[in-house]
């Protein structure tokens, strides 16, 4: 089985203690870049459940309009 090499180029995180959000900017093994974005919730001690999801570098643009797009309608109370 061939093992999956993945290369963390930058990352950020933040949460609180029951919660916990992890942004990673990733090398594939292409050398292209993606995004991961991971969110962690403890259930138990020990125990975590955690929810991923990955976008590509041709969707970085999109993601950022959409984010800054509901952000701006949030913040001027057009929601």
């Amino acid at each position: 089985m061939e093992t999956i090499q993945k290369r963390r180029l930058d990352s950020e995180h933040f949460g609180d203690e029951d919660r916990h959000y992890f942004v990673d900017l990733m090398e594939a093994k292409n050398k292209k870049p993606y995004l991961q974005i991971t969110r962690s919730d403890t259930k138990e001690p020990g125990q975590y459940d955690r929810s991923t999801i990955i976008l590509f570098e041709r969707d970085f643009e999109f993601f950022v309009e959409a984010v800054a797009m509901i952000l701006r309608r949030y913040s001027y109370g057009e929601h």
